[in-house]
């Protein structure tokens, strides 16, 4: 089965139609999206709507958990708690029950998908887990692969002679080897913070064992103008810019 596993699309419908439109082409059977796909973004409602649309299994983000949860909204900076009370004001009563009762994580085959961090999390960050506690995660693991959003950036980590070891993914397709386990974070759909303005998913074969990074290009111009309209943060918008973040690192 090819599945396709979006992450924090975050209110972009371009980018979303740009991906929904590839995964298509490529022939993905399933779908994933690993939460926040509200958030940021100008274009909520037809986000979720987009998603639904499309038969995505979906599961829960930080962002459709503090829409009714105040406690996970303090949890978030002034400006991201802000943009959560426009964002839910954009969404229509449907939507947002289903953004607040979506799952905390899901588990099929050979893989587990959670926001966070496993078991449940929606908070932790994959790139603030030390050493120690990622090699105790695998070693208790009962799949073999563990995907994850959150951080806005690719990565693949896995544990080697011993020592855990991280990488950024690139446009890239790789062999997932049986015996071995890994964490994959699957980047952003619609807010990348990676210095590349593209949309990225993944798409995971399990029949072939083999995980392709896929960077899809759409007019990111048309998500920043909508942005500035809706009058929400320039700062959602300008990330969206090529080279931004290698300019201002």
């Amino acid at each position: 089965m090819k599945v396709a596993v979006l992450a924090d699309i975050h209110g972009n419908l371009e980018a979303l139609l740009a991906v929904s439109a590839d995964l298509q082409q490529r022939g993905a059977e399933r779908v994933i999206c690993l939460g926040d796909s509200i958030g940021y973004g100008p274009d909520p409602e037809k986000v979720v709507r987009r998603v639904q649309d499309l038969g995505c299994t979906s599961i829960l983000g930080n962002h459709e958990l503090a829409l009714d949860d105040l406690a996970a909204r303090r949890w978030m900076n002034f400006q991201a708690a802000d943009n959560n009370i426009a964002t839910a004001a954009l969404l229509s009563a449907e939507s947002r029950n289903y953004c607040c009762n979506l799952p905390r994580f899901l588990a099929f085959d050979q893989a587990y998908f959670v926001h966070g961090f496993p078991p449940s999390s929606v908070f932790r960050y994959l790139d603030r887990q030390s050493d120690a506690g990622l090699a105790a995660l695998l070693a208790t693991a009962s799949y073999s692969l563990l995907f994850l959003g959150h951080t806005h950036q690719l990565q693949l980590v896995r544990q080697e002679q011993g020592a855990i070891v991280r990488r950024p993914l690139g446009e890239e397709c790789l062999e997932l080897h049986p015996e071995q386990k890994y964490i994959i974070n699957a980047g952003s759909v619609g807010q990348p913070r990676d210095g590349d303005h593209r949309a990225k998913y993944l798409l995971w074969d399990s029949a072939t064992a083999s995980l392709e990074v896929v960077f899809v290009a759409y007019d990111y111009r048309i998500t920043m103008k909508k942005i500035g309209e809706r009058g929400f943060p320039e700062a959602y918008a300008v990330r969206l810019g090529a080279g931004y973040y290698e300019n201002n690192r």
